[in-house]
């Protein structure tokens, strides 16, 4: 840009630059975290040119602080539905559009952008459903460790997400497969301790090609071939796991009791953001907890509730966890929780706000 004579397009190049970044999920460290934060703190500052604006005006961002979880949770997934479900150059029309002539224009892709997520979503939820349907009811998939479901026409560009939600909920390497005219097309998600693409290298004669890395790759096979390649994989990953492997872990960083959260110590731990990466927010653990208010369902899937110790409270949302909401609405005082700090506004208001990453009885 310099040699260009062009230094004004900096800064509106780190904003689409920080967007990039944290989609992609890059480690946040050396000049990556350089990019995310300048970039953040120009999306938060503007103004905009309009096709920007309108991606932030639909994402329900105008006008407030944008972090890091923002970009990768409500701005990211709408710029990717076009790719996922239509066509890419929606995002791209989006992006490049700069006169402000053209604000009707943005507002309407920024609409059909909106429209492609909310379908890309009800996609993902419905083959997420029938996923973990197959996993309960049919024994030649629940059965093993690796978890391979196929479905015909599932819709490809969200398989890949649909295989994180089931490593998430089953803490199992999941290799989701979409059928169309006998051609599987898949999509594979691991744990730390499973090389899945040494797993397809082992299967590499079922396969018609595959590629990818450790923790995620893609795939192609015959659909005739999908048993074969289920127990292939799977005597591939009896060898390579153990029952450890298998078993989650939540680390967090130490001992925070709610008494020592003053403005100070959350404003130092804020700090270090952008968090992402190589740079995980810091994780907590407390005990000795009420639950004062709640918990509440949100979307049937999230708990929020207030949580008091030591004669603090603060609110908490717990996403994902509707499965904990036994254990937080019995138990005075008798809760251990680990748990992450977030700022978040309200009416021109900054409060900070718990975000749990698990919760079990003392």
């Amino acid at each position: 840009c310099q040699k260009a004579g062009r230094d004004g397009w900096l800064q509106a190049f780190v904003k689409i630059a920080d967007i990039g970044t944290l989609a992609d999920v890059v480690p946040l460290v050396g000049e990556n975290r350089v990019i995310a934060k300048l970039g953040l703190e120009q999306l938060t500052r503007g103004p905009h040119k309009v096709g920007l604006r309108a991606l932030l005006d639909v994402s329900g961002l105008a006008g407030k602080t944008i972090d890091a979880y923002h970009i990768a949770f409500m701005v990211a997934p709408r710029v990717n539905a076009a790719g996922r479900m239509a066509s890419a150059d929606l995002a791209t029309r989006l992006l490049l559009a700069s006169d402000e002539a053209l604000a009707e224009e943005a507002q309407a892709l920024a609409q059909q952008l909106d429209a492609e997520n909310t379908k890309r979503r009800s996609e993902e939820q419905e083959i997420v459903a029938a996923a973990k349907k197959a996993e309960e009811n049919d024994p030649d998939v629940g059965a093993h460790t690796v978890l391979v479901v196929a479905g015909e026409g599932w819709h490809r560009g969200v398989i890949g997400i649909v295989a994180s939600k089931l490593v998430d909920a089953y803490y199992r390497p999941a290799i989701v497969l979409s059928i169309e005219h006998g051609v599987a097309h898949g999509s594979c998600r691991s744990i730390p301790g499973f090389d899945v693409l040494g797993g397809l290298e082992a299967c590499a004669g079922l396969l018609d090609r595959f590629g990818g890395h450790k923790q995620a790759a893609g795939l192609q096979l015959d659909a005739a071939k999908i048993p074969a390649f289920r127990r292939a994989i799977n005597d591939y990953a009896a060898d390579a796991l153990s029952p450890d492997d298998l078993r989650p872990n939540l680390s967090f960083d130490g001992p925070l009791d709610f008494d020592v959260l003053t403005p100070r110590v959350v404003s130092d731990l804020m700090a270090m953001a952008p968090f992402g990466l190589a740079n995980p927010k810091p994780v907590f653990s407390a005990s000795g907890i009420d639950v004062v208010d709640g918990p509440r369902r949100l979307k049937e899937r999230h708990l929020k509730m207030s949580l008091r110790q030591k004669g603090r409270t603060f609110r908490a949302i717990a996403w994902n966890a509707v499965e904990k909401e036994p254990v937080l609405a019995g138990g005075a005082g008798a809760l251990e929780v680990a748990y992450a700090l977030e700022q978040n506004e309200f009416n021109g208001n900054t409060y900070t706000e718990l975000r749990l990453s698990d919760v079990r009885r003392a």
